[in-house]
């Protein structure tokens, strides 16, 4: 339990991080409510009629891989996530969040590898969009066994 509330509070921080970007665009919600279009893939969100202006990122939470034990006991785990940015604007693309994304995840200690960018194409109806898969090393100590 105690690395999945790590992992929880992980994400958390990333996501806070991300929402502090300049740039983000917003959810306007159908009570008129707005936040920043920063999400963590979950089922039925953003909700319905939701709708999305600007810049959208979303962070796809993976599994820990425990890659190696350690000598005290411990572990060291490789966390990858996936992050998708999708701009809704047609007048504009991702370009722009690339640069200050992946500085804010590398001050989080972070490897990025950042995947093509996928042109809009009105003809097929899809968006821009591109995909970053982040990785971070975690070391899970234990003390005197815990």
């Amino acid at each position: 339990m105690g690395n999945f509330s790590g992992l929880n509070q992980e994400i958390l921080a990333l996501k806070l991080a991300i929402e502090s970007l300049a740039g983000v665009g917003i959810y306007v919600f159908p009570s008129k409510q707005t936040s920043k279009a920063v999400a963590v893939a979950k089922p039925n969100f953003p909700p319905a009629g939701t709708q999305t202006q600007g810049i959208e990122i979303v962070i796809i939470p993976a599994e820990e891989l425990t890659i190696a034990p350690m000598l005290n006991n411990g572990t060291a785990c490789v966390r990858s996530h996936k992050i998708i940015i999708k701009q809704w604007d047609s007048n504009e693309t991702t370009l722009k969040i690339i640069e200050p994304l992946v500085a804010v995840l590398m001050q989080l200690n972070y490897s990025v590898n950042v995947g093509l960018r996928i042109i809009p194409n009105p003809k097929l109806g899809n968006i821009e969009s591109r995909n970053l898969t982040i990785q971070k090393t975690v070391i899970n100590r234990r003390v005197n066994g815990n």
